[in-house]
């Protein structure tokens, strides 16, 4: 699916949450959008799901404005406070409640076949001493597996540190696989990677 943002901003109770922002994200290709940490990539990712009334602008899927096809075919990714998991609990829970999330198997052999399959042991500690890599790929990787995804919205998985070639491998992976990717990054992030041809600006329209 095709997503598109047309000057797209976000109203807050004492100001804007997000500046109007505009975008192209196509199948196949990794898009970034840079900006400064904060609130404005956590709006976005809610605008871009289908998740917040916006202010004004429009997000379409395939040219369609619906918010319910978005909130069905958009799936976000580590958006704190809002998908992030609890950096408290364990790898194992805190994958069975994203697998559940999914709509996938997420009994005990369920969520411990896939960490297997990222040769993560599903005895290891809490979420929050995951590699910042670890964490993004599994985090895409659930969410690329609900049936219904077609576009990852990925929230800022440079706020955690490392390399950001490891996750970007990784989705560049599955938007090989068809999917529509969007990665929110700060500019430096941006730079790093040096991917300026899909580069978008936060809060330039």
């Amino acid at each position: 699916m095709e997503l598109i943002a047309d000057h797209v901003s976000v109203a807050g109770l004492h100001g804007p949450l997000l500046l109007p922002t505009s975008l192209t994200a196509r199948p196949g290709r990794v898009t970034l959008v840079a900006g400064d940490p904060g609130h404005g990539h956590v709006a976005l990712a809610l605008a871009l799901g289908g998740r917040v009334a916006l202010a004004e602008g429009e997000v379409t899927v395939d040219g369609d404005p619906d918010e319910g096809l978005r909130r069905r075919h958009v799936a976000l990714v580590d958006v704190p406070d809002v998908t992030a998991p609890e950096d408290a609990v364990s790898v194992r829970s805190a994958m069975a409640e994203q697998l559940a999330l999914a709509g996938r198997p997420a009994s005990r052999a369920a969520t411990r076949a896939f960490l297997g399959a990222h040769d993560i042991d599903d005895g290891r500690g809490r979420f929050e001493g995951l590699e910042p890599s670890e964490r993004t790929l599994l985090l895409m990787d659930v969410a690329a597996a609900r049936a219904a995804t077609r576009v990852l919205v990925v929230a800022a998985p440079d706020r955690f540190g490392g390399h950001p070639r490891s996750w970007y491998s990784a989705a560049e992976r599955l938007a090989a696989e068809g999917l529509t990717v969007v990665v929110q990054v700060t500019h430096a992030t941006a730079r790093q990677l040096a991917a300026p041809s899909a580069t978008f600006e936060l809060g330039v329209a």
